[in-house]
């Protein structure tokens, strides 16, 4: 999936390798089942691999990763505030993870500053975490605040990664 995508945005220049990372981690955290199917994490290295490629400058990498990451919260947020009752009540009857659902409101209003920080780390959370803090009703100011600090901390790990396990020079 990376090299495919590598190959197509490269084509377009870095406006589209800059869309790519800034438009597919945006619904990974915005959208708790389409996001489980947006290369967000992917698409956040492969804009370190093409920036130490040349194709764009790591700054404007760093930025578009931590835009992406902000932006998809605050829609996530939109999202679980707008449709609570209908994200929770399938999470709470799901056969297998029924009981693990069924806490995690709970534990987003215990630990909310936590729970986003951690939660952008891990697959599944990432894309639960911001719409079960509007769907809990988190104040929308710390749950952006909690991303913003994520997402300083998570967006240049991803895109220094790209760094370090891209080709260098020209492509």
């Amino acid at each position: 999936m990376t090299a495919w995508l590598a190959e197509h945005v490269v084509a377009y220049g870095a406006s589209s390798i800059l869309a790519a990372v800034l438009l597919l981690p945006a619904p990974e955290a915005a959208l708790p089942v389409a996001g489980t199917l947006m290369p967000g994490q992917p698409a956040v290295v492969l804009g370190g691999m093409l920036a130490r490629r040349g194709h764009l400058t790591v700054e404007a990498a760093l930025l578009t990763a931590f835009a992406g990451a902000v932006l998809g919260t605050v829609i996530g947020y939109a999202v679980g505030r707008r449709r609570h009752e209908r994200i929770l009540a399938p999470l709470r009857e799901h056969r297998r993870h029924g009981a693990y659902a069924a806490r995690a409101p709970g534990l987003i209003r215990r630990r909310g500053g936590l729970a986003v920080f951690v939660g952008r780390f891990t697959a599944v959370p990432r894309t639960l975490v911001p719409t079960l803090c509007g769907a809990t009703r988190m104040p929308l100011r710390r749950c952006v605040l909690w991303s913003v600090v994520s997402g300083a901390v998570r967006g240049p790990a991803f895109v220094l990664l790209g760094c370090l396990i891209g080709p260098a020079g020209p492509g």
